[in-house]
């Protein structure tokens, strides 16, 4: 009898970047749907450099950030991301699906940033939704609030 062919299974990679500064609810949410769109999820971190050029300088340093994220259930891999646009890390790591959250490069109808890239290597682009009730944004401000109310 002869020995059963092993078939090697193509895996889909997902890849979803951001900050993720004060890591919370929201952050654990958009990496779970992330990750159920594929078999794989890398995350792509941005530099603390990269988030001030378009935000505010993260709270978390991205060693702390990098450290939070590698200990999520949903995330295989992460990379640094050092630019704002993921069009060098997408042509090299060459995902199957890019996942963005809203905001931080686009908005209800824009086109997200490394959508045209993905569409060159054959790749499809997937829209997650916003997490209402909790971003990095509400805990800064309600931090402030509570320290000029004390």
């Amino acid at each position: 009898m002869a020995p059963k062919k092993q078939h090697k299974m193509k895996k889909t990679v997902v890849y979803t970047y951001g900050v993720f500064d004060l890591f919370h609810k929201g952050h654990v949410e958009l990496l779970k749907e992330a990750k159920a769109l594929g078999d794989e999820l890398i995350v792509g971190l941005f530099t603390d450099e990269v988030a001030e050029s378009f935000k505010r300088k993260p709270v978390i340093s991205l060693k702390d950030r990098m450290h939070l994220i590698q200990h999520c259930v949903f995330v295989d891999k992460i990379v640094v991301q050092k630019e704002l646009e993921p069009d060098k890390i997408i042509k090299k790591l060459k995902p199957h699906i890019l996942a963005k959250g809203p905001g931080a490069g686009w908005e209800e109808n824009e086109e997200i940033p490394g959508e045209k890239t993905m569409k060159k290597i054959g790749g499809k682009v997937h829209k997650l939704g916003y997490h209402h009730g909790i971003s990095t944004s509400q805990i800064i401000k309600k931090i402030q609030d509570q320290k000029e109310n004390t």
